[in-house]
């Protein structure tokens, strides 16, 4: 399995489709007052031609086209949103009026699932998100249809002028090869059965694949005047037959324009997944700002590279050195797995030489296989398999504040492109700044593992609410009255120097008390 960012991105999508097309009996109720209120202003819809049909058609466009964004890859159905809206207004609407109505028609939706509490914020986020492709599909004024080599072959077989008298597309497998489409000239009759026959044909090499193919067409001119040659586009594979009198003059050409179309749509590909890369670190950092204090943002550091990146899974660790020259790797929070099991990890650097060496680099690190760069023990505990490890870099202070370990859950394998490395440095760069701007107090804390002189009971005591419970759970479990708890517990924040409880369950794990 290959993880990428459009697979993230169109997950976000799906989820926002869902959400909406769930509560949509309430919205509909928003929308008729929006859509009112908007009738009422005669500038803004009695300035455009045809205004309140096209009013009328945008709700409609988007309610029709909602379901097929809930189940299936968004880019053809934004696409024909696009084309419809197009083909039923020969006047664009004012592009500044279009993203008004849009807004309004948003905030309406918000105001909808804001009701619900249970939704978080970046639920709002793949709204936000959602919206923002449509309008770019009702704003733009050309088809954005792409025209790839399937496309030009369909169009081309359109053409009485072509001199090409059919075309298949191959791919191979353990078997051989085998035709995926076919396409033929009009003056070759041919109906569905004899498509469906040839669609059946497949053979251990392209030669003996196309010799099958004009055997059974058997068409009025002689094979020996026939010509089939093999072109190939990125990483398909397509067979053209043609006349050997024409294929001399037409072969070169046609092999440059299908060249020139695939580089095209590779460029078309490089800038959409740039553009899903750059919308997914917005929502990151629109995410992360929202953080307090230093603990709301290693949550949200955490949870946001899950959320917002292809992965089921992350654990934060903070690196540090000790007094006497030690570099160690320190657990601090995990997504999808305990974070109690996290905090207990406190792992000297000589033990991970590969991490140690390749993390004075920014760069993010990949492993097909976990047992490559940690301990056995981790690797079993976790069950990990496939792994990336991200830099957490502040380009600010020149640090690297330390690491998330990425995957794709207990025992799962995957593989991983340069583009998502490539957007994990940038996750790893930008979680580095909001955690040195909110860590600067801690720092005494996180880079000073000497240890305190506490108590057995306070140890205790500590031990207890780092596994999550109460003072009076704790009181319980000890036999003390809770307000013997609580006096321990201020004893030992002062012993620690920390500011509340968590910071004193922090820097006890720090030390290496808990």
């Amino acid at each position: 399995m290959v993880i990428s960012m459009k697979k993230q991105m169109d997950q976000l999508i799906r989820q926002a489709a869902s959400i909406i097309n769930t509560h949509k009996g309430d919205i509909q109720k928003e929308w008729d007052y929006v859509f009112y209120r908007i009738n009422q202003n005669q500038q803004l819809i009695d300035s455009e031609p045809n205004g309140r049909e096209q009013l009328k058609l945008i709700p409609e466009l988007f309610w029709k086209h909602l379901p097929s964004i809930c189940t299936n890859d968004a880019d053809p159905v934004f696409r024909q949103l696009q084309a419809e809206w197009s083909n039923h207004n020969e006047h664009p609407f004012n592009s500044q009026k279009l993203i008004l109505i849009f807004t309004m028609l948003e905030n309406a939706i918000h105001k909808v699932i804001g009701k619900n509490n249970t939704f978080e914020f970046h639920v709002h986020q793949s709204i936000q998100h959602l919206f923002s492709l449509t309008v770019q599909s009702f704003l733009s004024k050309t088809k954005t249809e792409m025209i790839n080599v399937d496309y030009f072959v369909s169009h081309l077989f359109q053409q009485k002028e072509n001199h090409f008298l059919w075309a298949a597309k191959i791919v191979s497998d353990e078997i051989g090869f085998r035709i995926v489409s076919f396409t033929s000239h009009q003056k070759l009759i041919i109906d569905d059965t004899w498509k469906n026959m040839i669609m059946t044909l497949q053979g251990p090499s392209l030669t003996l694949l196309s010799d099958a193919i004009l055997r059974l067409l058997n068409c009025s001119t002689p094979v020996n005047e026939l010509e089939v040659f093999p072109l190939t586009a990125g990483t398909d594979t397509y067979l053209f037959c043609i006349h050997k009198s024409d294929g001399e003059h037409i072969k070169p050409f046609f092999s440059l324009s299908l060249q020139l179309l695939q580089q095209n749509e590779d460029v078309f590909q490089n800038m959409q997944m740039t553009n899903e890369w750059k919308d997914s670190l917005i929502l990151f950092d629109e995410w992360i700002m929202l953080a307090r204090n230093f603990e709301e943002a290693v949550d949200k550091v955490v949870n946001g590279f899950v959320n917002y990146l292809p992965f089921k899974r992350a654990a934060l660790f903070y690196y540090t050195e000790t007094e006497n020259g030690e570099e160690i790797g320190i657990g601090v929070m995990g997504h999808k797995i305990n974070t109690n099991d996290i905090r207990r990890i406190n792992e000297n650097l000589n033990n991970l030489p590969t991490i140690k060496k390749k993390m004075t680099h920014v760069q993010p690190i990949y492993v097909s296989n976990a047992e490559v760069i940690l301990p056995e023990k981790f690797v079993k505990q976790f069950e990990l398999k496939s792994l990336v490890l991200a830099p957490i870099y502040s380009a600010s202070n020149n640090q690297i504040w330390g690491g998330v370990f990425l995957d794709q859950g207990e025992g799962n394998t995957f593989e991983v492109s340069d583009s998502v490395l490539s957007v994990i440095t940038k996750f790893g760069q930008h979680a580095g700044e909001i955690l040195s701007k909110y860590s600067s107090n801690l720092e005494k804390t996180w880079s000073s593992p000497k240890k305190t002189s506490l108590k057995d009971r306070e140890i205790e005591i500590l031990r207890l609410l780092a596994d999550g419970k109460t003072i009076d759970e704790a009181a319980d479990l000890l036999f003390l009255s809770k307000y013997t708890v609580r006096d321990y517990i201020s004893e030992t924040m002062k012993k620690l120097d920390a500011q509340n409880r968590a910071h004193a369950i922090a820097m006890a794990i720090r030390q290496g008390l808990i």
